[in-house]
């Protein structure tokens, strides 16, 4: 039995089969967040991506978040970092074809390096937490109707949630298939 606080039944959807798990890679939380997974039923069940900063490298270059960003600090510390999404879709679509995966968890943390690092000092003025929601959010948004190729697209249940310092989840927001009933907690 867990001694952590993990979202309530029935605030989204519990996966059936395989999934994608994409997290960030500080070292911190591993455990916590291999811990969660079990919760959920998903041991052995699930690809582990790691990427610096989760979703916020992934939506580097959506021109509805970019201007959150410091691209500066970025191209100084990380060169590559535009081509970091399209090395995530490629691994969703191998998640895709190897595990037949059709729902993905992003697991955002809190006190966030990468968050920290690379985002303005106007976009933290909100708050690291509202910047997880935007950036996670926006990336659920982009995997629901996935495209695989042109004339593959797959429809992925999407979970967001924020682990925090203690190893607690917060649920932050579900995209799934609309033949699912609506979850009453989905923010839109």
């Amino acid at each position: 039995m867990s001694y952590f606080i993990y979202p309530e039944r029935g605030v989204y959807h519990l996966p059936k089969k395989n999934i994608l798990v994409l997290s960030c890679i500080d070292l911190r939380l591993t455990d916590n967040l291999l811990e969660f997974l079990h919760f959920d039923n998903l041991t052995n069940r699930y690809d582990h991506f790691a990427l610096a900063g989760t979703s916020l490298m992934t939506q580097a270059e959506n021109p509805k978040l970019t201007i959150l960003l410091d691209h500066a600090k970025l191209e100084s510390g990380i060169k590559s970092y535009k081509n970091w999404n399209e090395v995530w879709r490629d691994h969703v679509r191998i998640a895709i074809a190897l595990h037949d995966i059709r729902d993905v968890y992003i697991i955002e943390h809190e006190d966030c390096g990468a968050y920290q690092n690379f985002l303005t000092k106007e976009a933290l003025a909100d708050g690291e937490h509202s910047c997880h929601v935007k950036f996670s959010k926006a990336l659920a948004k982009e995997l629901h109707q996935f495209q695989v190729d042109d004339q593959t697209t797959v429809t992925l249940n999407v979970h967001c949630f924020l682990l925090d310092l203690r190893g607690n989840i917060e649920h932050l927001y579900s995209i799934h298939d609309k033949d699912l009933p609506s979850l009453a907690s989905a923010k839109e």
